[in-house]
């Protein structure tokens, strides 16, 4: 877990969350303008939002037998997965705003099957309504702790947020800096290829880091399920998270991990 962000990851997530504070103040706004309807309004569209997640999820689950298989899920089937984003969002970067339109639900679905089928490997029955909210819950997994709890917006507002004019002014930018002056026609022939390519990196990318973050999870509710202890083993896990995240900040993964209290035999 502590592994799982890279420089991608991170920088998405502080353009995630640079949109989720405009989207927290024009919501701000409207509760003071609006008053009782912006508030209905704003429930209208959570559980809209929810209602969208978990059609989804069970677009995802088609053809799954619902039942504990206990076999990992192969390697292949989900670089497949991550090839598959990959593409989608190479070619909704090319196309812009309306080829994110189609992108962002194959996305979503493609990355709740993976989720789906990790959960289906560690014992969980995909029948029981804990079970399938636990693989909704690991959307909403940010980094390693408590600092980037809102992390969990980066995909989906950098996919909207990252357009075809976002990418002219950046290229504008960058070019600038090296004194180099571009064309119009230079322009519009760079920003598909930009677009593809940050459409791509930044699928497979999330693609990888859920795929990841449901081996934690659902490693973790084994876990809890064998212990029968929540409480102590979330106590212990975040003591090995934050001697792993030391052992990063100094680069000494020679150095051994602070010694902590073993769990009950299964």
């Amino acid at each position: 877990m502590a592994d799982s962000r890279g420089v991608l990851l991170r920088f998405s997530s502080l353009f995630g969350r640079r949109i989720e504070g405009v989207r927290q103040t024009l919501t701000q706004t409207g509760a003071r303008l609006g008053g009782e309807s912006w508030a209905g309004l704003t429930v209208r569209v959570e559980q809209l939002v929810e209602d969208t997640l978990w059609s989804s999820f069970d677009l995802a689950c088609l053809g799954l037998e619902p039942q504990a298989s206990h076999r990992p899920v192969s390697r292949l089937s989900n670089a497949a997965r991550r090839a598959a984003t990959a593409a989608s969002g190479a070619a909704s970067g090319f196309i812009g705003l309306p080829g994110v339109l189609f992108d962002i639900p194959f996305t979503t679905t493609t990355i709740l099957r993976s989720i789906a089928l990790t959960a289906r490997a560690a014992g969980e029955d995909l029948s029981r309504e804990d079970t399938r909210r636990a693989c909704l819950e690991v959307l909403a997994f940010g980094a390693p702790g408590t600092s980037d709890d809102d992390a969990e917006t980066g995909y989906w507002a950098t996919r909207l947020g990252v357009n075809h004019l976002t990418l002219t002014l950046f290229i504008k930018s960058v070019a600038g800096r090296f004194g180099v002056v571009l064309s119009e026609r230079l322009l519009a022939q760079a920003v598909p290829v930009a677009g593809a390519l940050s459409g791509a990196a930044l699928n497979y990318a999330f693609t990888d880091y859920y795929q990841k973050m449901a081996e934690v999870h659902f490693t973790l509710r084994t876990l809890e399920r064998r212990s029968g202890d929540q409480a102590r083993l979330r106590t212990l896990f975040g003591r090995m998270l934050e001697a792993a995240k030391t052992r990063k900040r100094v680069k000494r993964p020679a150095d051994p991990i602070p010694a902590i209290d073993a769990l009950p035999p299964a």
